[in-house]
């Protein structure tokens, strides 16, 4: 698959992932909780969202041969959001 097909690809996916989990936080999730609630859920989904899409489109942009370079920062940046993730949620 070619670089540029595949930066489409992620795209797509990145689309359809956010609109899964916002489209089911909307129907599930916002009618229990504040309209603050809801803006921090949505801003805490699109942070973790697009850094982790971020990370994917710079290793795209890297790889060669079959070797990729993964920049540090984005590797703490991923352990921040497996954290953040992990963290109990608060009875609302």
């Amino acid at each position: 698959m070619t670089e540029d097909r595949l930066r489409k690809l992620l795209v797509v996916q990145r689309r359809r992932l956010v609109g899964t989990i916002l489209g089911f936080a909307e129907r599930e999730l916002y009618p229990q909780i504040s309209k603050d609630q809801q803006q921090a859920f949505r801003a805490k989904v699109l942070t973790a969202v697009e850094g982790y899409h971020d990370l994917v489109m710079d290793i795209v942009g890297v790889a060669e041969d079959d070797n990729v370079i993964i920049n540090a920062e984005a590797l703490e940046l991923l352990r921040d959001i497996r954290e953040q993730l992990a963290l109990p949620q608060k009875a609302g």
